[in-house]
């Protein structure tokens, strides 16, 4: 009696590459859909906002910050702050010792 081996079936590549093709497109059409943030709130235009003439004034504007910061008044004025902010210490230096 003669034993007949059987060669199994290989897939089509160019069928495994359309699948995953397929579920990437599926995948970032779900991202895009459903899993951006919602805006509930609209920002506004800056004409919205102001009157149209002075919001063209806006736009229009150039800040020269040479001329501020070399500015006489701007020198004289004294700092109330210091730089950068000092931040309390909070809590114990080591959490695992005693009390």
């Amino acid at each position: 009696m003669a034993i007949e081996i059987q060669q199994g079936k290989k897939g089509n590549p160019l069928i495994w590459m359309i699948i995953i093709i397929v579920i990437l497109i599926i995948g970032v059409w779900f991202v895009k859909n459903f899993l951006r943030p919602e805006e509930i709130l609209q920002k506004p235009k800056m004409e919205d906002v102001l009157p149209s003439s002075a919001s063209q004034q806006l736009i229009k504007a150039n800040l020269n910050i040479n001329s501020i910061l070399n500015n006489q008044i701007f020198q004289t004025l004294a700092s109330h702050i210091t730089w950068p902010l000092v931040s309390p210490a909070l809590g114990r230096q080591n959490p695992f010792q005693s009390f």
